[in-house]
């Protein structure tokens, strides 16, 4: 579960942007960068970053201690510098930044960056929580090795505190605190997270300056929040129609009468398959009394034969469907899904009464709603 610094950079900067009146034209930036008392300089460094819908992966060498890089922007961005095995997180702005190098390659100092200034700020503020967290993870690890069954719950319960504190207390307060900074934008988008609560998150969208909001990535977010919006709890979950193992329209108001988990996985998901014995648990348990699941998978178009083979080898013996279209599925375009496992448990009705219940979380909720 321990993430890397390059990958929580991609995680970042993976969002699918959209046009915007403000940047309809890409703005050029330079990269200046020189080292000063290093006795091991890279001798080469590569830089990456979203452009739009593209990921930019570029490379130049180090001669004479000097590098340069160009490239246009969509708008202000978080970008990582990687060199040596290191990895630096820059904010580039249109315009030209410069960056020098002391002692070693992470003690630089920038010049031609505000958002850089903000932004080193805010993983200042953050680096304690993500010390603990990876701590945490680091004792999850070997709890799980252990198959230490109570070991594991304490430390996902500690992982969820420190993980939700850091949201709030990094995240949260300096998008409330500098709505007129670019790195907002990129606060405010971790402060959202996967399970976006539109009640807290909206009223610090609405507070960033116009221009910020007028960013294809705050146009993205925005989108997010109205996702958030139709998929909260007491609203009729959205109506979509797919395709079942062996080609079957299934739409999901035919499946009213009963509670239903929609579980939103793929094949190729590792934290879906390690979940999908508790589904197997809730569903053997309270099939009988009222509990049904439809699984819908965002396995690729090459990916017929690996979802059937995981149905059968995770022995899921409830409805599945799917239009093969991964991230493109019709229904986790609907429900503003990006990462997945994720679930919503609707009433018979059609309502949404919970979201991403896991394990114990979910045997619990079913206990309650269909007791014995």
């Amino acid at each position: 579960m321990k993430e890397s610094m390059m990958k929580r950079f991609k995680m970042a900067l993976g969002l699918v942007f959209c046009c915007s009146a403000l940047w309809a034209q890409d703005q050029s930036f330079n990269l200046q960068g020189s080292f000063s008392r290093i006795q091991n300089i890279p001798q080469k460094l590569y830089l990456q970053y979203a452009l739009g819908d593209k990921w930019i992966k570029d490379s130049c060498e180090v001669t004479n201690g000097n590098y340069f890089f160009s490239g246009k922007l969509k708008e202000p961005t978080l970008a990582s510098l990687s060199g040596s095995s290191q990895v630096i997180g820059l904010f580039l702005e249109p315009g030209t930044i410069r960056i020098l190098h002391a002692d070693t390659i992470t003690n630089l100092r920038v010049y031609g960056s505000l958002a850089q200034l903000d932004y080193m700020e805010l993983e200042k503020a953050a680096a304690p929580y993500r010390y603990r967290l990876d701590t945490l993870y680091e004792q999850f690890s070997k709890l799980r090795g252990k198959r230490d069954t109570a070991g594991i719950a304490r430390i996902e319960a500690e992982i969820t505190a420190v993980a939700n504190e850091h949201r709030e207390q990094v995240y949260g307060k300096f998008a409330a605190n500098n709505p007129n900074s670019p790195v907002a934008l990129y606060a405010l988008t971790e402060f959202a997270g996967i399970e976006t609560d539109p009640e807290k998150v909206e009223p610090l969208f609405l507070k960033l300056a116009p221009s910020i909001r007028n960013y294809p990535s705050a146009q993205a977010l925005r989108q997010k929040i109205d996702f958030a919006r139709a998929t909260s709890i007491g609203r009729i979950a959205p109506e979509f129609t797919l395709p079942d193992t062996i080609g079957q329209p299934v739409s999901l108001s035919s499946l009213r009468g009963r509670y239903l988990l929609l579980d939103f996985w793929a094949s190729w998901c590792g934290p879906c398959r390690y979940e999908n014995p508790n589904l197997v648990a809730a569903y053997s348990k309270f099939k009988e009394k009222g509990f049904d699941i439809l699984g819908i998978s965002l396995d690729q178009p090459n990916g017929r034969a690996a979802w059937l083979k995981a149905i059968r080898d995770d022995k899921l013996a409830w409805r599945q469907v799917s239009d093969l279209k991964y991230w493109n599925n019709e229904a986790a375009l609907l429900y503003g899904i990006n990462a997945i496992p994720q679930n919503f448990l609707l009433d018979p009705e059609g309502r949404i009464i919970a979201r991403n219940l896991r394990g114990k979380e979910l045997l619990e909720k079913l206990g309650e709603l269909l007791p014995e």
